[in-house]
């Protein structure tokens, strides 16, 4: 198991590289986003990938909620339990 300094070590040596290729356009966010992804396994992957394909079938068949209405009901389901 790598400690928190080696992961910061490893994306800061993916930064550097990255800006050695002369492609500066993507923001901190970006890079941190493809160096993460670029560390999945295969499985974590298509797990991932699977969720998504549920995901745009669900928008796709109209089984959409709006957010500020799905924010509501969790704050009132979590003030029930309270």
């Amino acid at each position: 198991m790598s400690t928190v300094i080696e992961e910061v070590e490893a994306f800061r040596q993916y930064v550097l590289e990255h800006s050695r290729t002369g492609s500066t356009d993507a923001s901190l966010e970006d890079l941190f986003q493809r160096w993460y992804a670029s560390r999945l396994s295969e499985a974590e992957l298509e797990q991932s990938l699977q969720s998504l394909r549920r995901g745009l079938a669900d928008a796709d068949a109209g089984r959409l909620v709006d957010a500020n209405v799905a924010i509501q009901e969790t704050r009132a389901r979590l003030l029930q339990k309270s």
